[in-house]
């Protein structure tokens, strides 16, 4: 029997069989089975559209392990997927390989066809078939998977199946996805964060600034057995040893004690970040009064004073080299580093540029009551960017380009203050890669250098956008010590005036 009379009885087959099963996960993965089976795919997949968002979610999945399944939400214009939804028509990639553009989220995959599921004002989602081998799809089973497709769209809104899917999605929202992203790296980080998260260790998160530590304690805590209790922040850096003390455990005014966060956030958890920062003589106390479980607080009864609290700590750096220089105790670090989980920075993990970026995109439209896209060469300009900042100055550019430039489709010309505009549109894109020339090898190949020369670049540009330090420093995404560091000490930067 040919695929062509198959159609409609796989289609009444699936109308009759998802009637008798009890939920959706398994009505959406039965009408993946069966689509699968009927055009000979190896694997394939089926997402439904946030239509305010303008994000994918795969709500079924074959051959993709569970945790990029979850993870990949897709934007319009990003991968074969997203390209299908935003265009509304059929994609067909013979060869995976050759498509730069391709998101790789199953590694057997070596053809691929998306066919997006339209009505007449809407898309509400993309069917993938997907096989192992290289142009696995011929033209009449593509054009009997397009034909099969609009018939399964109309089942689809019938039985509701699109809304239950993405209310059930909504429904079931995970604190590690805030954690956006598919790169392998932040998979395996989602994974071992899904491990740890229900005990009760101690986690050290080692991470760059701007790169999302705190984002990483907040799904720990909230996957915790603690995640009704308090999740509180003290951050080392920037505060003098006297407001630390106070902070961390507390002072007395008078005759009335002022708890700290250690005391604040019992029963819950406590992120410390920049733990590195912490002074001797409170590295000593903290490591006492964890070790004691003792509450530091004078006033409290004998009763009340064991401290219950799970403690979460980020650095910008491994602790280790402070252990050998003797500025950090190694006590203190085993006890808050039972487990230690880094987070990589976004310049190693750039395909997931896209889609954070849309993302803040859709935060800042809503926020701000804009209606703003990415064009394609937009899109391309921010993944090639170096992010020293990280997840946070991608926000910041993000923010600047929904809030400031008149345009309604942002182009790379668009993340660069107003000033720095040319006419041409040409210019324009070549102005965004500032410092190409400056940044080309020279005989000296040292990284080191070329690090130092771009940071010089950037932090310059932060200065044309900005008039004071403290701003220059949240546009980059570091503190202002840091920045304060970066220009004292930056070759590059010698005679350069703030």
């Amino acid at each position: 029997m040919s695929v062509k009379q198959d159609i409609s009885g796989t289609l009444r087959k699936i109308q009759k069989e998802i009637q008798q099963l009890p939920n959706i996960t398994d009505r959406l993965n039965f009408i993946l089975d069966m689509t699968l089976t009927l055009f000979g795919a190896s694997t394939g997949s089926i997402s439904i559209m946030d239509q305010e968002e303008k994000v994918l979610t795969i709500v079924a999945a074959k051959g993709m392990d569970w945790e990029k399944k979850i993870a990949a939400k897709l934007p319009f214009n990003l991968g074969v997927t997203g390209r299908a939804a935003s265009t509304r028509e059929i994609i067909y990639v013979p060869d995976v390989t050759l498509d730069k553009d391709y998101v790789k989220l199953i590694e057997t995959v070596r053809s691929e066809l998306a066919i997006p599921l339209v009505t007449r004002d809407s898309t509400i989602g993309v069917l993938n078939l997907e096989s192992d081998k290289v142009n696995f799809f011929s033209p009449d089973i593509i054009n009997q998977a397009t034909l099969f497709a609009s018939q399964l769209t109309i089942v689809i809104l019938e039985e509701r199946i699109a809304k239950e899917a993405f209310e059930k999605s909504k429904r079931e929202e995970d604190p590690v996805e805030e954690i956006l992203g598919y790169d392998p790296s932040i998979l395996f980080l989602k994974h071992r964060i899904r491990q740890v998260g229900p005990s009760d260790t101690s986690v050290m998160i080692i991470g760059e600034e701007g790169s999302g530590k705190k984002l990483i304690a907040k799904a720990l805590h909230y996957i915790s057995q603690r995640k009704n209790g308090p999740f509180l922040t003290v951050d080392c850096s920037g505060l003098s040893y006297e407001l630390l003390e106070a902070e961390l455990f507390g002072a007395q005014s008078g005759k009335i004690f002022n708890p700290g966060k250690l005391e604040q956030a019992n029963a819950g958890s406590l992120y410390i970040e920049s733990i590195g920062d912490l002074p001797t003589n409170l590295q000593t106390r903290l490591f006492q009064t964890l070790r004691d479980k003792t509450m530091p607080n004078p006033t409290l009864k004998k009763k009340d004073e064991v401290l219950n609290i799970r403690i979460f700590t980020g650095s910008k750096r491994d602790l280790l080299e402070d252990i050998q220089k003797e500025t950090f105790s190694m006590d203190l670090y085993y006890r808050l580093a039972e487990v230690p989980l880094r987070m990589p920075p976004l310049r190693e993990r750039r395909g997931d540029v896209p889609l954070l970026a849309h993302h803040f995109l859709y935060q800042y439209n809503k926020q701000y009551g804009r209606n703003k896209t990415f064009s394609t060469d937009a899109l391309k300009a921010l993944t090639g960017m170096p992010w020293s900042g990280n997840v946070r100055q991608l926000q910041s550019v993000i923010q600047y380009a929904v809030l400031v430039p008149p345009e309604t489709v942002l182009e790379p010309h668009s993340f660069l203050q107003d000033g720095k505009r040319e006419t041409e549109s040409s210019s324009k894109v070549q102005s965004f890669t500032v410092g190409t020339e400056i940044l080309s090898p020279s005989e000296n190949l040292s990284l080191n250098l070329a690090i130092e020369r771009l940071e010089a670049i950037w932090i310059k540009e932060a200065f044309q956008r900005v008039s004071t330090q403290e701003e220059a420093a949240k546009l980059l995404g570091i503190s202002r010590g840091s920045l304060q560091y970066k220009i004292k000490n930056n070759q590059f930067l010698d005679g350069f005036n703030t």
